[in-house]
């Protein structure tokens, strides 16, 4: 038949050889996300604008009056800026009415949130003199939800 033994597997190269190539080709294509896109990679919350946090969105419109730097009246007391938010919101009550600012049951029906609608059942709606847009809403609900303690 053939003279040369490694001839007679030849052909078949060819085709593995191409099959390889185009194995190659599609996983290294395309790529699911970059560096510069991490939520593709950890999940990250889907209704935040991109490069924005619920603590961005706290700092940007809640410590002027609700810091550890503002004067005692202001913001009712609530302290935004000390550590262990959002957790800490599941442990304070509102002084308006004196319920949790978080629920824990259904931390998506919390009252902190609730501030921050048109009609937040007592007191202002918050941020005072103006309002957050939809995605910011959403976005701090989200931040709300995922910083709920874990039962015991």
């Amino acid at each position: 038949m053939f003279a040369n033994p490694t001839a007679a597997r030849r052909p078949y190269r060819a085709p593995l050889a191409t099959l390889f190539a185009a194995a190659l080709l599609a996983t290294t294509a395309g790529c699911a996300g970059g560096l510069d896109d991490p939520e593709r990679f950890t999940g990250g919350s889907s209704s935040c604008a991109a490069g924005t946090t619920g603590a961005s969105i706290i700092q940007a419109q809640c410590l002027s009056c609700h810091s550890t730097d503002a004067n005692g009246s202001a913001g009712g007391g609530l302290d935004l800026q000390a550590s262990g938010l959002p957790g800490r919101l599941y442990t304070t009550n509102a002084a308006c009415n004196s319920k949790p600012l978080a629920d824990s049951a259904n931390p998506s029906q919390s009252f902190f949130l609730m501030k921050l609608t048109a009609s937040p059942g007592c007191g202002a709606r918050m941020p005072l003199g103006a309002s957050l847009n939809a995605s910011d809403t959403a976005c701090l609900s989200e931040w709300l939800v995922a910083g709920k303690p874990s039962s015991p």
